[in-house]
């Protein structure tokens, strides 16, 4: 289970109209549910009793099947969609979850966020576990709770397929138990199951849609680690794997995270010269070579390139960083204030923060609703400033921040709960920024910045 922020207990509420399954101790015998098959998807689905009558809703080209009905005092509906990958490019089975929960912030709440969020070992799919995050949803004002939402995201082969089950007004504690315990023991799969090592045809695949054209015949032989697989031009990745180990056992330190079994091998692209690394740079984000010249390396989606140079370069477990934050925490919100700040703060020393440390002092720093709204640190801080680069200065105010939250007495105890709350939120949204750091910290945004800044005097 990843740390998260804990649901909030409601009081129970009993009304006269709940059944008497509704009404049963928590503690009850669980009774035999009904069950479901959905045979295109090789599940089957076992409807706890403490559903009580349930209610067909229409299926869809996505809804393969789904159920209407009451748990207490709340009204719920329960669909399960079916989703193409060769539409939707899903990998892995928060792929799933995350693209669900974002088309809900789309559709319904803006600044929803899952409060919970688990990885359940088990028979789910053609990956052998699922993501299940859960939370409550807002009104248009973002802050008033009216309803709870969960959602289970899984793979079947050639589909990613996701569990849903929304509810309104919000579900107490009870009604949270039951749904939770459906999602979580309800679903069993019957089917093929991936290759989470990759098979030689997904490396040739890859390597095909990816790499510069000039390499397309001169790929190596692909090195696997435990947590990586090297797609190369160079003989050279047997000794980058082994210092991007290294590097993953300390993003793994600082940022715990469980090992899943079935996860897929992280793929990094590695190559021989700057100039093959830039090509596929440009290619892969549709750019100049000019551009890419003033990186030297890059995560995004599920992979990390770079060339061989140093394999100790701070670069690499900052981008490194970004690859697990995205696939293994699954951790890519907030805003380039906050993915930056953790990535920078690990392959940065304290004396390199003096500086920024200085600026808050000064009061010369981003304000923190400033910092937050910002898109894109380095394109906010394009210009320099009489300080110096004020990209480099954004990216080491950002780091000074994680370092503030992790290292003072106050907050150091709840700071990884506070990053996956963050993590958990929309990108640049204060509103959901805000209710996650009162809920971890007990504190709001203003009253963070004032705690801030004292650190800052006295460090």
């Amino acid at each position: 289970m990843q740390l998260s922020l804990i649901l909030c207990a409601l009081t129970t509420v009993v009304v006269s109209s709940a059944s008497a399954a509704d009404k049963k101790p928590a503690d009850a015998p669980a009774q035999k549910g009904r069950i479901e098959k959905v045979d295109e998807l090789g599940l089957t689905l076992t409807l706890p009793a403490g559903f009580g009558d349930l209610k067909p809703i229409t299926q869809t080209e996505q809804v393969r099947a789904g159920w209407s009905g009451r748990i207490g005092a709340s009204a719920f509906n329960i669909a399960l969609f079916a989703l193409p990958d060769a539409e939707f490019g899903f990998e892995e089975p928060e792929d799933v979850g995350e693209f669900i929960r974002d088309d809900f912030r789309k559709r319904v709440d803006a600044s929803f966020a899952y409060e919970q969020t688990e990885l359940l070992q088990g028979s789910f799919g053609y990956a052998p576990y699922a993501a299940l995050g859960y939370g409550p949803t807002h009104a248009s004002d973002g802050e008033t709770v009216d309803g709870s939402y969960f959602v289970l995201g899984g793979l079947v082969e050639g589909k990613g397929y996701s569990l849903e089950v929304i509810a309104q007004p919000r579900l107490d504690e009870a009604g949270d138990k039951l749904v939770l315990e459906f999602l979580r023991k309800g679903v069993a799969y019957k089917g093929p199951v991936r290759n989470p090592q990759w098979t030689e045809a997904e490396v040739a695949a890859r390597w095909a849609k990816d790499a510069p054209a000039k390499l397309q015949k001169k790929m190596e032989k692909p090195v696997r680690t435990k947590h990586y697989i090297f797609l190369s031009d160079t003989g050279a990745a047997k000794q980058m794997g082994d210092a991007m180990e290294k590097s993953y056992a300390a993003i793994q330190k600082m940022y715990p995270f469980p090992e899943v079994p079935g996860r897929r091998l992280m793929p990094v692209f590695l190559f021989t010269s700057q100039t093959s690394y830039y090509e596929f740079f440009a290619q892969a984000f549709n750019t100049t070579t000019d551009e890419a010249a003033a990186t030297k390396g890059v995560a995004y989606g599920d992979f990390y390139a770079t060339y061989y140079d140093a394999p100790q370069d701070p670069v690499h477990i900052h981008e490194m960083t970004h690859q697990i934050f995205a696939n293994r925490l699954r951790l890519g919100g907030g805003g380039s204030w906050f993915q930056e700040g953790v990535a920078e703060y690990i392959c940065t020393r304290d004396n390199e923060r003096t500086d920024a440390a200085n600026l808050v002092k000064k009061g010369r720093h981003v304000k923190l609703p400033e910092l937050i709204a910002m898109p894109s640190l380095i394109a906010s801080g394009a210009d320099d400033v009489k300080e110096g680069n004020k990209a480099g200065s954004l990216y080491t105010q950002a780091a000074l921040l994680i370092e503030f939250v992790r290292e003072s007495k106050w907050s150091k105890d709840k700071f990884l709960d506070w990053v996956h709350a963050i993590g958990n939120c929309p990108d640049n949204n204060h509103v959901a920024i805000e209710r996650a750091t009162k809920a971890v910290l007990g504190v709001s945004l203003s009253e963070l910045e004032e705690k801030y800044v004292e650190y800052c005097k006295k460090r």
